[in-house]
């Protein structure tokens, strides 16, 4: 009987194990190409449309260190690059946080995508800067800065959850093959271990007598959805106040 049970036990981790890693796959996949499409793409699109608006900054260089106005494929490159880092970054809290979603499709997908534009967008925007102070206005700065980490989050909670869903290709293809886009995480190598360490934590408790009803509480997911609001608060008074000194 000891013996069974180990080895129900172990098969009940391998499954579980397999299930979860697909799914990161999945969405990894999905963060990735929005990284470099969205945000890659999408910033430098932005970033043209800023220059040919103030042709007077041609020449200088960036809060973020790239130079106005001038567009070298190796500038390209590293802009596309860092749109795929914070697209895996982006990855690592959707599938945090993809379980406190509530709500219908549409409202999940608004405040998926209004979250991060507003943190995002308060991270970005500052009145000390040179992006946003010498154009010549500010608000369509603002407003294409926000609106590519908003589309971005929106965007993945759309392809990410039909990818991974039980008719999605990460559900049903071979694992080797299915498991291939979590190789983008290399260069982000400490972030991947985190989230396997979060992963074996809540399955260790969930597997404890108590665990599983522990975790199934319904107000654990209530107390994260209140922080995450109340982080959203404190940005969105911050972007405000910012906005406002610019303006």
């Amino acid at each position: 009987m000891a013996t069974a049970l180990a080895e129900t036990t172990r098969g009940g981790w391998q499954a579980s194990a397999e299930e979860a890693a697909r799914r990161l796959a999945g969405i990894t996949a999905a963060g990735a190409l929005l990284g470099v499409l969205v945000g890659g793409v999408g910033g430098r699109l932005a970033m043209m449309l800023l220059a040919r608006l103030n042709p007077h900054l041609t020449g200088l260089t960036s809060d973020d260190g790239f130079t106005m106005g001038q567009f070298t494929v190796v500038n390209t490159l590293q802009l596309l690059l860092t749109g795929l880092q914070f697209g895996l970054l982006g990855v690592a809290f959707y599938a945090l946080l993809r379980a406190l979603m509530i709500g219908p499709r549409w409202f999940q997908v608004l405040t998926i995508g209004g979250g991060p534009a507003i943190v995002v967008g308060a991270g970005i925007v500052h009145p000390d800067g040179l992006d946003f102070t010498l154009l010549g206005s500010p608000w369509l700065g603002i407003a294409l800065f926000m609106a590519i980490p908003g589309l971005y989050a929106a965007l993945l909670t759309v392809l990410a959850e039909r990818w991974i869903g039980p008719d999605g290709w990460f559900a049903r293809a071979p694992l080797a093959h299915a498991l291939l886009p979590l190789a983008l995480w290399l260069p982000l190598a400490p972030v991947l271990p985190a989230l396997g360490l979060l992963w074996l934590a809540r399955q260790a408790v969930r597997r404890l007598p108590a665990g599983a009803a522990v975790l199934a509480h319904p107000s654990l997911p209530w107390v994260a959805r209140l922080g995450l609001i109340a982080i959203f608060v404190v940005a969105l008074v911050n972007l405000v106040q910012d906005a406002s000194a610019l303006t």
